[in-house]
Formats: C-alpha cells, sequence, structure tokens
C-alpha cells in the first residue's frame, strides 16, 4: 500500500489560491485513492477534516512551525514516522526524501518585472531545488510545463500536467444566470501589478459607460501602490463568499481579464463556463483556455488601453463580444476539470512511486 504525505498548510488560515485548487483536487482523489493511503498534513487537522469534506484521509498536525523549519526538519520526521512512500508540495519541497512538487507557475523568474526582488530570489533558489530533487513535477497547465522544461531541461522526462478545474462544481454553470438588472463588467483576481487592473480600469473610465459599473473583486497586493479611483461607477469587493462570487459572475455582462501573466487563471475558465462574455489577454497559460472562446489581445502592445477602452464601449453600443457557446462550454469542462485532474495526478502518484 503506497502511503501519500500532502502538505496541506495552505488548507487553513489565510486564504490563497494553492488552498482553492489543493482541496478541489483533493476532494476529487478521495473517491479514486483505492488501496492507497494519503494523510493531510495541516495546522489545523480537524478544521482541513471539516474544510474537506473526505472523512477517508487521516489527518496530521504540523504543530504551526515556521515554513523553513517545516520543511527542513518536520516533514523529514513525519514522513519517517508515518512510512510515506512520497510526499506532495506546492512550489517547495524538503531537501530530504521522495516527493511531488506542484509548479502552479515561475513567473517570478519568467517575468521578473511584475514581482519584488525578495520573491525573485526566493524563487529561483527554493523553486530550483525543489524541481532538481523532485521525483515528478507536476504543471497546472502546458505553458508551465513547457516553461519548466525550457529553464530545467534536464528535467524534461519527470515533468506532467495536472491541468486545473473550475472554481465551483460543475452543476454551478448548468444553472441559468440571473436575470440583466445593473449593467456591469467584472474582473476577479488580486490587485497587484501582472493583472493589468490600472489598465482596465483606465479603459473603462475611457469608454465613458455612464450606465455600468466596474466591479473589481479581490484583495489588494499590499506591495503594489495603486489606488482605484473615487468613481461610484467603480465596485471593489473583499473576502466575499462563494454564494456572492456566482451571484456576480451570473449577473455580469462581460468579464474583463487583462493579466500580463498567469501560471493558469481559473477566473477566466469559470467567466468561460458561466456563459458570460470575455475579453481576455492572450498571453501566458491565458491562450490555452481562452483562445477561439474570448475575444484576445495583447496587454503589453502599444496602443493596448485604448483598443481596450473601444472594445468595452463597442460591447455595450454596437459591438456586442460574443457569448460563448453550449458546445464551447463543453469542450472547455471536458478538458479541464477536477475529475480528470484527479487521475492524472494519482497516475502521477504510481510513477513517482514505481
Amino acid at each position: 500500500m503506497r502511503t501519500i504525505g500532502v502538505d496541506g498548510h495552505v488548507l487553513t488560515g489565510r486564504f490563497q489560491g494553492t488552498r482553492s485548487t489543493l482541496s478541489a483536487l483533493l476532494r476529487a482523489v478521495a473517491p479514486k485513492i483505492g488501496s492507497r493511503r494519503l494523510i493531510v498534513y495541516s495546522d489545523a487537522p480537524d478544521e482541513a477534516r471539516a474544510m474537506l469534506g473526505v472523512d477517508g484521509f487521516q489527518y496530521e498536525s504540523l504543530n504551526h512551525v515556521g515554513s523553513i523549519k517545516r520543511l527542513l526538519n518536520l516533514f523529514p520526521k513525519l514522513f519517517r514516522r508515518d512510512n510515506v512512500d512520497v510526499g506532495v508540495f506546492q512550489y517547495m519541497a524538503p531537501l530530504t526524501g521522495r516527493h511531488i512538487v506542484f509548479i502552479h507557475d515561475l513567473l517570478p523568474i519568467t517575468h521578473p518585472h511584475l514581482f519584488p526582488l525578495k520573491m525573485r530570489i526566493r524563487t529561483r533558489i527554493f523553486f530550483s531545488l525543489a524541481i532538481w530533487r523532485a521525483a515528478m513535477v507536476i504543471a497546472v497547465s502546458e505553458f508551465t510545463k513547457g516553461e519548466i522544461a525550457r529553464l530545467y531541461p534536464g528535467c524534461v522526462n519527470r515533468i506532467t500536467t495536472v491541468l486545473n478545474g473550475p472554481s465551483f462544481p460543475v452543476e454551478t454553470f448548468q444553472q441559468p444566470r440571473r436575470p440583466a438588472g445593473e449593467r456591469y463588467i467584472l474582473n476577479v483576481g488580486r490587485i497587484e501589478p501582472r493583472k493589468n487592473v490600472p489598465m482596465l480600469v483606465d479603459a473603462f473610465l475611457k469608454a465613458d459607460l455612464p450606465d455600468v459599473k466596474l466591479v473589481l473583486v479581490g484583495s489588494h497586493d499590499n506591495g503594489f501602490d495603486y489606488k482605484l479611483p473615487a468613481d461610484p461607477r467603480i465596485v471593489w469587493k473583499q473576502g466575499i463568499d462563494n454564494d456572492e462570487l456566482i451571484n456576480l459572475y451570473r449577473g455580469a455582462e462581460l468579464v474583463v481579464y487583462p493579466s500580463e501573466a498567469e501560471g493558469f487563471g481559473i477566473p477566466l475558465l469559470d467567466a468561460l463556463l458561466f456563459g458570460i462574455p470575455v475579453i481576455s489577454s492572450r498571453l501566458t497559460a491565458m491562450s490555452e483556455i481562452a483562445t477561439g472562446n474570448a475575444v484576445l489581445f495583447d496587454p503589453t502592445e502599444a496602443g493596448a488601453g485604448q483598443w481596450l477602452a473601444g472594445r468595452i464601449r463597442g460591447h455595450f453600443t454596437d459591438q456586442p463580444v460574443a457569448v460563448p457557446t453550449a458546445e464551447q462550454r463543453r469542450d472547455l469542462l471536458a478538458r479541464f476539470n477536477w475529475d480528470r485532474a484527479a487521475d492524472d495526478f494519482l497516475i502521477a502518484v504510481d510513477a513517482a512511486t514505481r
């Protein structure tokens, strides 16, 4: 019987993107686990069990130690104690033992101008160590897989892809969108340099649509010196629950996703699955999701902001962005879903423990 140890410290405490993806993956893995044993290690085991809603896993405590001590000292001890065959980590992993590492992106290396120096240094050192030592490296998009292979060519035979799925259960996307009321454009994601929120805000203001609002959902990066303009048409929401976010998607007339760089782009996938017209960046991993399903542009090109303003205005006047068809949505869901991700993940686990 293979024993899988999962670093689940992200499952409790502060919300972050890896929490959403890891929890969705583990829920999908649960009914497929078979004779394998899976242990989730977290700072609050009971909270992690309740959040996942899976009783078939074993839950163990990490005792709230810091990341360095956790990786260098605690995990090796816990894995020896629990006879773990392979550990599963996000980005960084211990220097001893057999492990699988998820790499969601290498953007601090490939797009350094978008990240602070400390993060760039940390990525180059710790991500690189994890990748070189990993029994298997898992990328969440074909773009990220290609970047890992390009930067770490000696690891090509140990890289596989486990594509992300959407934020919500499949049935959520099958329910009808709510009747149109107040008209608004939606953008979901952190307010940080790579997300291009200032470009979106400027384009929205230039579009000059007095009866349309711009709704921004996401927290503000503390290191990003940007203040939203005081305009009643611009609405900023933080810390909302899934029900409110789902309602915002269902009521949106347009989603704009102008990010310069993404390792995947789950909000973009969500918007298309809801059947919302989308204007999206074509850069990095976003083209995997949006090509053929959205209006694409390059936000780094000269005049991109002016083009975006015109396209936003056109959507609400005489040139609406096409709604994703039912067939397009089915094709997206067939490729990007957590059931398939769970299968691919377990294949990677078995390969890493042969």
